[in-house]
């Protein structure tokens, strides 16, 4: 009497994503890129961000440091001009320092060190997290997608100052577009006269302003086609 045949073995499907996760070009070549990218809570792609290195699920943005790239970024300038573009994005910014940490860090004093850390926890409003490696890094990627599904739409509204003028009020309106300071939305408006004519632009077109470029102009259409 023949056995009846064996069922195969089910094999049940990989789980989805949990969250997107943007990473800018430049990190392509990082150990932390390949864990994300081998990572199943996270949809990767990969593509060019306005600021910051790691955007999840479109609400938190990550810049990320070695010790090292610290404080070269410290001396060199670089560390403050990334800040100020952190600062204006409608993401919720931090900045992720990766160890493992240096015994010393040549030409950096220690006192630098901690004095641009809490420059820009105070003057940027911009947290500054410490990981001990990669794998830590990855760790502390996910828990960020624990809490942005608990924090909803993060992005903070602008308080101080209302503009009363229309004109005036205008270029405040555009400075909420990524990317987009006093300059650059003052040649906006001279461009296309209007906040809906500037809306309403294509890619290419905003891109032709003086100072706005691909980047910007591809941040300003995701924002408005969201």
């Amino acid at each position: 009497m023949l056995a009846p045949p064996t069922a195969s073995p089910s094999h049940a499907p990989a789980p989805a994503p949990r969250w997107r996760l943007d990473v800018d070009y430049r990190e392509a070549a990082t150990s932390l890129f390949s864990l994300v990218r081998a990572c199943s809570v996270f949809d990767v792609q990969l593509r060019s961000l306005v600021a910051g290195d790691y955007l999840i699920a479109d609400q938190i943005v990550v810049e990320r440091k070695t010790y090292a790239d610290f404080a070269i970024s410290i001396v060199d300038g670089r560390l403050f001009h990334q800040a100020a573009r952190l600062a204006r994005t409608r993401w919720r910014p931090l900045l992720l320092v990766e160890g493992p940490k240096p015994p010393r860090t040549p030409g950096v004093h220690p006192h630098a060190l901690k004095g641009a850390v809490l420059s820009l926890a105070v003057g940027w409003r911009l947290p500054v997290i410490f990981s001990r490696s990669t794998e830590e890094s990855l760790r502390l990627l996910k828990m960020l997608g624990d809490q942005s599904e608990r924090l909803g739409c993060l992005e903070l509204p602008r308080q101080g100052y209302r503009p009363k003028r229309l004109q005036t009020r205008k270029l405040y309106v555009l400075q909420g577009l990524p990317g987009v300071g006093p300059t650059i939305a003052r040649r906006l408006l001279e461009r296309f006269g209007t906040i809906r004519n500037v809306i309403e632009a294509d890619e290419e077109d905003l891109a032709a302003v003086r100072g706005c470029g691909p980047k910007r102009a591809a941040a300003i259409q995701a924002l408005i086609r969201s």
